[in-house]
């Protein structure tokens, strides 16, 4: 067994003993990832181990399993309670058509029209991709409209997902760029969109707690001082706590809809907490980011962003005067500067983005 972070890689076969010695490694509240790449088989006395320490409170999902393994949890009936993942079937892009691209992977529609290939760029781990196949599958589940998820694909080289395609689907962000008088009613749909997944409780066992990735971004971040690294830390420590669901990566581009349905999309970073960690998220597009990206994902640029966070802060908030406009920014902006550590960190910081968020550390915390 070797551990790295909250990835277990484990291999040969896997009986009662070995899946104790799993289920003990993992400590506190997080989700951990168990890779099945090198295991041929698994005992059920491993999977009542593994179903016994999930009902206890555990949390894991197991990725890279090979079909006869993956089948053994399916029909035992354990998958119902524990997400397990296959190995990557080959990749052939023979019948599929570029159709869209984001910051880390491009789209391809299937020539039958019944998927959608979601390609990730080679910087992108596995690791990545199947937890957002994992992830996607427990929030349909849980009852957030959603597109179906599928398999899980790879060249060697890129790995890549299959989705249902969602026929006649558009992006909010798309409709808001194409027809502009439409912008202050999809501002306002999408804001209350927002507030009822922010007002939906959320399932602990199976989600993380968001405020987990911006306290380890606070403590990682190397351009941080120790003086501004504990500010961060003391105000992630304040914020109120809370189990009400977040996307994690809340914008107006993850949101689908055909005319009669909106779905949620790109659920990776899906878990639980206060919802202005959304809010800073969203902020730091409206306010923050470069407008070459701005105009990647939404397709228009600052000004337009600034329009659409003045209508969904009057929806969201009930903000309707400029005094209480100003207030909900007040609230959010530290928020922001959590988010901008947590993509420097974890992503690079761009040019003149580590010195904003060491101003704003001293101005705002």
């Amino acid at each position: 067994m070797k551990i790295e972070g909250n990835l277990i890689a484990v291999k040969g076969i896997i009986g009662v003993e070995e899946a104790k010695a799993l289920t003990g490694a993992m400590s506190g509240c997080d989700i951990y990832t168990i890779d099945f790449s090198e295991v041929s088989e698994v005992k059920f006395a491993a999977l009542r181990e593994f179903l016994n320490s999930r009902r206890s409170g555990k949390r894991f999902n197991i990725i890279n399993a090979s079909d006869s393994v993956a089948e053994k949890f399916e029909d035992s009936g354990v998958s119902s309670f524990i997400n397990v993942c296959r190995k990557p079937e080959p990749l052939d892009m023979s019948k599929y058509t570029e159709f869209g691209a984001s910051y880390l992977s491009k789209a391809y529609n299937s020539a039958d029209g019944d998927s959608m290939m979601k390609i990730y760029g080679p910087n992108v781990p596995r690791q990545m991709v199947m937890q957002e196949k994992v992830t996607a599958r427990a929030v349909m589940l849980f009852g957030i409209p959603t597109p179906l998820v599928g398999t899980v694909y790879t060249d060697g080289d890129r790995t890549a997902l299959d989705f249902e395609r969602i026929e006649g689907k558009r992006s909010f962000s798309r409709i808001m760029a194409e027809e502009p008088e439409r912008l202050e009613e999809m501002s306002r749909r999408f804001a209350r969109m927002c507030k009822e997944l922010h007002s939906t409780p959320c399932d602990t066992a199976i989600f993380n707690d968001r405020s987990i990735f911006y306290r380890q971004a606070a403590v990682n971040c190397k351009e941080l001082t120790s003086q501004e690294r504990q500010k961060l830390l003391d105000f992630i420590n304040s914020i109120p706590q809370e189990t009400t669901c977040l996307h994690g990566d809340m914008q107006m581009s993850n949101v689908i809809t055909t005319g009669s349905g909106d779905m949620w999309i790109d659920l990776s970073d899906f878990g639980y907490g206060n919802p202005l960690f959304d809010l800073g998220m969203l902020y730091f597009q409206v306010k923050y980011a470069p407008e070459h990206i701005i105009k990647d994902l939404f397709h228009f640029g600052r000004e337009t962003m600034l329009k659409v966070w003045d209508y969904f802060v009057e929806e969201y908030f009930g903000a309707d005067t400029p005094a209480k406009k100003a207030a909900a920014d007040a609230a959010v902006e530290p928020f922001c500067v959590l988010h901008m550590t947590y993509l420097g960190t974890n992503y690079g910081f761009v040019p003149g983005m580590a010195e904003g968020v060491k101003a704003k550390i001293t101005e705002l915390l």
